[in-house]
């Protein structure tokens, strides 16, 4: 308990100072007396445009292909872990050899994934709408945007957390370029990439090939895990710019996947399960400027997963065949004080086939459709000096809950180019997933859920080398859907609230080196089940973010700490051991060489200090069901480029 008070008179004091300091800033340089900042980095995800990270009225953090290169991140989830407000609860070391793996914003699992813009979400497996780890060659990718925060005008009804779009890498210049990498590890780790782009004569690609594989691992207190992954990615993007502005851009990723996995869980667990997953991505996009301030962008995408668990065992199989096909229409036009984004969204989800036999009797289903429809509109109005008011409206039809509206309403505020001020109101309206309907535990007669979430942003730029965002929301829902354990059934709770804040510090501290820190803060619960307060304790109340990254000549360190603090819930209370696991820290240290221009080299150690503890919430008992984080490993990795 002692760290959760450090850490509120922190972060308490890092907010006192962005408070109490901003109008000393304010008076001391007027507009005209600004510094020159660095440029930007470019965002796409806040409006749907290109736009400053600072200048936009969300909160929105960039994991950009400088992190991604200095840190060595396993997957996407390995990078999403680093990002203030994201929580990813994995069964064992990665989230290859299961599905169900956690992944929240701003306290909701109700979130928005994309790729390049266009829709990846699972709808209808049981608890996750994307499964991070299946995004595992970090080469192909350029940034991952997460925008915290309701987007339901433009991302649809249901992004009540966020949204997290990644976007894949492009050639920009007539070139060639080859990589070769290699990655040895911890836990039989090995891993083996090649990738080529380039950009001729208007054309453009990425062709992609990674192959990985990873053994039993050992956790914090040297129990041995059963875990065996062999998976195969591959990455093909192909492109047309033509003399007219405009782009047609294809898109085909392929993820498979061989694991085991032990049977019930649990540290003591010897019985193995054999699994497969076999997914694809395939998407299309045509992007045309019509004039100077009309431009039109459409596309058409199909994602397809596929799981068969446990398949040696036929009496205890768990087996999914989900597809979805979606198309896209929109259209931008921007004049001196408006820029109306409409557009147009149309997405199936299909259960080809389901099939499972938990809690001992058989659930199976297939040829299950829902079909989802959309129509969008929002105005960002420059109004006055530095002022903007962007008012949107969603019009959404469910095949199976009807018609439904999402209104959304931003005020913001650009005092200058150091102050950013924005105040937002958005609802959301999120149907029950398939699973939620037509399995055995769920039904037609669940309720949609429906709320709204205010939230209110600063951004202020100290100095040309110093940063602080703050941002603070509240989320109200009715209708909320859970899972009862007693009477294995899904069900509406009843109201939910959340409650956040969060403070973010970037620094440069000398020339070689730069920090970063940030806190966040989530309460959430509901009145008819207060002692699931949290999600049960998937939530942590605190959570801090913090890294150190040194650059001198050829050589990059990069020290980053996570903070866990404070995760409430029953599963946590229930035992002694349960609940010295409230509150941890975990460290992880990465080296970097840059030989020449052709060859880099790093190490990196992952969970330092060797901290025996759990992401997973489901069973907090050690003797029970229990999935238990990989203690220190180490990963060593050379890439050449020609």
């Amino acid at each position: 308990m002692k760290k959760t008070s450090v850490s509120k008179h922190l972060s308490v004091l890092i907010l006192s100072s962005l408070i109490f300091s901003t109008p000393c800033a304010l008076a001391n340089n007027t507009s005209s007396e600004l510094p020159e900042f660095a440029l930007e980095q470019i965002v796409v995800t806040a409006n749907k445009l290109p736009t400053e990270v600072f200048k936009t009225q969300a909160n929105i953090s960039v994991i950009s292909r400088e992190d991604l290169e200095k840190n060595h991140y396993t997957d996407l989830g390995d990078a999403l872990k680093t990002v203030p407000g994201v929580n990813l609860q994995n069964y064992s070391a990665s989230g290859d050899n299961y599905t169900s793996n956690r992944l929240y914003i701003n306290g909701s699992d109700k979130i928005v994934v994309l790729v390049d813009g266009m829709r990846v979400n699972v709808n209808g497996s049981v608890s996750s709408v994307f499964s991070p780890s299946e995004l595992s060659n970090m080469d192909t990718i350029e940034r991952i945007e997460v925008l915290k925060g309701s987007a339901s005008t433009l991302y649809g009804a249901d992004a009540v957390g966020g949204v997290i779009n990644i976007i894949t890498r492009k050639a920009s210049k007539d070139s060639s370029t080859t990589s070769l990498s290699t990655i040895l590890g911890s836990a039989n780790k090995r891993t083996y990439k090649i990738m080529n782009q380039g950009n001729a004569n208007d054309y453009f690609w990425t062709v992609a090939a990674q192959k990985n594989e990873l053994g039993d691992y050992k956790d914090g207190r040297g129990n041995k895990i059963i875990q065996d992954v062999d998976t195969d990615t591959y990455d093909l993007k192909l492109g047309k710019k033509f003399k007219d502005d405009s782009t047609l851009t294809f898109n085909y990723q392929k993820y498979k996947s061989d694991y085991i996995r032990p049977s019930t869980g649990g540290l003591k667990a010897t019985t193995k399960n054999f699994g497969k997953k076999d997914n694809n991505k395939l998407s299309m996009s045509y992007q045309n400027k019509f004039s100077k301030n009309l431009s039109n962008q459409v596309s058409l995408y199909r994602n397809v997963n596929f799981l068969n668990d446990n398949y040696l065992n036929p009496g205890s199989v768990w087996l999914m065949d989900l597809e979805t096909r979606g198309f896209s229409e929109q259209l931008t036009h921007t004049s001196k004080d408006h820029t109306v984004v409409a557009g147009f969204d149309y997405y199936q989800d299909r259960v080809n086939r389901y099939s499972s036999t938990s809690y001992g009797t058989t659930d199976a289903y297939q040829g299950i459709k829902l079909t989802n429809r959309a129509f969008y509109l929002q105005d960002e109005w420059r109004f006055a000096q530095n002022w903007t008011l962007t008012p949107g409206i969603r019009y959404h039809n469910h095949s199976e809950y009807g018609s439904n509206t999402a209104k959304s309403l931003t005020l913001g505020y650009l005092q200058n180019e150091k102050t950013n001020y924005y105040l937002s109101f958005k609802e959301f309206f999120v149907a029950p997933n398939q699973f939620q309907i037509y399995s055995k535990y769920g039904g037609k007669g669940l309720t949609p859920e429906k709320g709204d979430n205010i939230e209110f942003g600063v951004k202020h730029k100290f100095s040309d080398t110093t940063t602080v965002n703050f941002n603070a929301y509240e989320r109200k829902a009715d209708n909320m859907l859970a899972f009862n354990n007693t009477t294995v059934k899904y069900y509406n709770t009843g109201e939910e609230k959340s409650r956040g804040w969060s403070v973010d510090l970037s620094q440069e501290l000398s020339k070689h080196l730069d920090l970063m820190v940030g806190y966040t803060h989530t309460t959430t619960g509901t009145e008819t089940a207060k002692t699931y307060a949290n999600r049960d304790g998937y939530i942590p109340t605190g959570a801090w973010n913090i890294s150190l990254d040194y650059n001198q000549d050829k050589f990059n360190a990069v020290l980053s700490a996570k903070g866990i603090l404070n995760r409430p819930g029953r599963k946590v209370n229930a035992t002694k051991t349960a609940s010295n696991l409230q509150s941890f820290w975990l460290y992880d240290l990465a080296f970097n060489y840059k030989a020449n221009k052709n060859i880099n080299t790093f190490i990196k150690i992952n969970n330092l200090f060797d901290k025996f503890y759990t992401d997973q919430m489901y069973d907090m008992n050690p003797d029970g069901s229990w999935y238990s984080a990989q203690g220190r490993n180490i990963q060593v990795g050379v890439e050449y480029k020609f």
